[in-house]
């Protein structure tokens, strides 16, 4: 008997078994081969790790130390090396194989018994019947997957071509998946015409010059607007949205109003997901409040991290005749901004005590509140979330005062949001709430970080395109933070790339590596030495959680072309020149597009990257996989973008 090893296709729910059998039979020149494979993917001390084997695309590569190791362990004769495609019998007839959720085992190699070479004619016209029928189960059942599907799904991914024969160590199990095997990324019925790009005035005042002829549109006729149009890519994500919030603003706690009423205005745009509160006579008594899941540091940060306060009765105090609930038709202003709270029957506030102790009191507060807070993505938009707001009710950053409602850990995102929110007077945090009681003249609620324009579509077809108002609050975070100018290079002549590295920091265990980063980036340098004729292209790798906010938006400013593996980091692309080339790179399986979005709103041109291996580490879902690139992978993707990148500079460069 010969035993052929090689890597095997394994069905989609593959991650919940511990091992595969595959029996497969050949039929070549009349000679008969009992194949026995078994793919322990998921036996960490099994014997791919034992002897050495490394699985890649279709091919176990062996070895003689792995051969022997092999023979000695497993107690067979021989060991080869072939690929999937090399065992078709000659006759062109396909062989039939199975691969059954069904037969999944998990005994180690050496206690699988081994296929007799001396089974019966009669036996194996059995076996066969029922490898065909499996196989034919699967075919219909794969059909039928696909099938519904396409009735959801129409839109592929785009992926790069090519394959490697490069030598490579890889950490960890590799996810064998080809791009041929990609499911079509869900875009559900949401495919729409392009939005309209209207100008507007830049809030600052700037040696840029700036169109002051702006463009207002006349409200939609009906609302919400068909999906897709421009109307509802005005109204729902660009300046029309602040006309939505001002149309739909709603005052409560009028009933007997006094000159030292707690009147406030309550703003809700279901369509757009936008909902946030003015207050007027507020109190918040804090004192002694538990933080709903802390950690000391990023080392400790899990799923359930939440540097929000748990939501406690009679913590709000105002000056209201009637009771502010849902019975009484008032809306729930305190949802996200509390863990845990509060329910329909809370009311919003009760009546002000007499007596509230040592009082911290605040004219123009904007109260932010954070979960995620170290994803950059999640809180730059709930400074768009913030900064929106101010414009709907008219308040000027130079004129307010940040409060951040939790005990979040420090992050670098922390210095735009007290530029661009309150830059006048010192930040507000958790640790005074519960510590002494507040009261707030007129506060800001804002939507909160998951919800809001940036917040839309990320998970299907995104139909708006130039956002104006995006752009606006780009150019303003920019302003706010020194980085002038906006849309140009700090050196005109400079070629650089910029990777955003993604990896472990503070502690931190993070997912989706780019494991041979360093590898690829050296290469790139080598190969593109003399690319550009006006000196050499900088490639530069950059750890963004050790920098600035300042030196981030100008790495991002001065950038000809940004790559990144898709997490939170690529969130900086909102910082990049229009026509920038942007790579995001993605395992195999993860659809999230709202970096695509951001690119779609300001003008930088996204590329998504899905080829190379996703490798497994602390990990079995395949949304969270690191990532390998041969390089003659990203070459074949890489070096026409990056070719084009360098005809343009270089025609900008020369014709100065």
């Amino acid at each position: 008997m010969t035993l052929l090893v090689t890597c095997v296709k394994t069905p989609e729910d593959w991650e919940k078994a511990r091992a595969i059998r595959l029996q497969v039979f050949i039929h070549e020149q009349h000679e008969r081969v009992d194949l026995f494979i078994l793919a322990a993917f998921f036996e960490k001390k099994g014997f791919y790790e034992k002897c050495g084997y490394s699985c890649i695309d279709d091919e176990i590569f062996v070895d003689e130390g792995a051969k022997q190791c092999w023979m000695t362990k497993a107690a067979y004769p021989v060991v080869e090396s072939r690929r999937l495609c090399d065992l078709r019998p000659s006759s062109g007839t396909p062989w039939p194989f199975l691969i059954s959720p069904f037969a999944m085992v998990a005994r180690p190699l050496n206690v699988m018994k081994k296929v007799s070479p001396n089974s019966g004619a009669s036996s194996c016209s059995k076996r066969r019947m029922w490898l065909w029928g499996g196989l034919v189960s699967a075919m219909v059942l794969v059909s039928f997957l696909n099938v519904f599907e396409t009735l959801t799904s129409f839109q592929f991914v785009s992926t790069s071509s090519g394959s490697s024969s490069d030598s490579v160590q890889v950490k960890g199990p590799i996810e064998s998946t080809k791009d041929e095997d990609l499911q079509m990324f869900p875009v559900g019925v949401r495919h729409f015409q392009h939005a309209i790009h209207h100008q507007v005035r830049d809030e600052f005042e700037d040696d840029e010059q700036v169109d002051e002829t702006g463009e207002r549109m006349a409200s939609p006729v009906r609302w919400p607007s068909t999906k897709g149009s421009k109307s509802e890519c005005l109204y729902a994500r660009d300046y029309g949205l602040i006309e939505r919030l001002d149309n739909s603003s709603r005052t409560f706690c009028t009933a007997g109003a006094r000159a030292n009423g707690s009147t406030y205005t309550f703003f809700h745009v279901p369509e757009a997901g936008v909902r946030a509160t003015k207050l007027q006579n507020f109190g918040l008594d804090l004192r002694g409040a538990e933080i709903a899941q802390d950690i000391d540091n990023l080392a400790d940060n899990g799923g359930g991290h939440d540097p929000r306060f748990r939501y406690r009765k009679s913590s709000a105090f105002c000056s209201c005749v009637e009771r502010q609930d849902r019975e009484h038709g008032a809306p729930s202003i305190w949802k996200d901004y509390f863990a845990g709270g509060p329910s329909d029957q809370d009311p919003n506030c009760d009546t002000f005590q007499d007596s509230v102790g040592d009082k911290l009191t605040l004219t123009r507060a904007v109260v932010m509140v954070r979960k995620d807070d170290h994803n950059p993505f999640f809180q730059i938009s709930a400074m768009l979330n913030a900064w929106v707001m101010m414009k709907t009710i008219g308040w000027d950053r130079n004129t307010t005062q940040l409060v951040t409602l939790d005990r979040a850990l420090p992050s670098p995102v922390d210095d735009l949001r007290h530029a661009l929110l309150g830059p006048e007077r010192p930040v507000i945090d958790g640790e005074v709430f519960q510590d002494r009681v507040v009261h707030f003249e007129s506060a800001l609620l804002p939507p909160y970080e998951v919800t809001g324009p940036l917040m839309s579509h990320l998970d299907d077809n995104q139909p708006c395109h130039a956002n104006a108002m995006i752009a606006d609050f780009r150019d303003a975070a920019l302003k706010s933070m020194a980085v002038t100018p906006h849309n140009a290079k700090s050196d005109p002549q400079r070629c650089l790339v910029t990777i955003i590295s993604r990896r472990p920091y503070g502690g931190r265990r993070i997912q989706r590596v780019w494991q041979n980063e360093d590898e690829i980036v050296g290469r790139m340098r080598a190969e593109y030495r003399d690319a550009y004729r006006f000196g050499e292209c900088e490639f530069q790798s950059l750890e963004f959680t050790n920098m600035t906010m300042h030196d981030q938006m100008r790495a991002m400013v001065d950038s000809d072309v940004v790559i990144g593996m898709h997490g939170a980091g690529m969130v900086n692309v909102m910082w990049t020149r229009p026509e920038t080339l942007v790579i995001e790179i993605f395992p195999r399986r993860r659809y999230r597009w709202g970096y695509r979005n951001l690119c779609q709103y300001l003008g930088c041109k996204w590329h998504e990257f899905r080829s190379g291996r996703d490798v497994r580490v602390h990990t079995f879902d395949p949304n969270d996989m690191d990532k390998f690139i041969p390089f003659i992978q990203w070459r074949s993707f890489f070096d026409p973008l990056f070719r084009d990148v360098v005809d343009r500079l270089e025609e900008k460069v020369g014709g100065s």
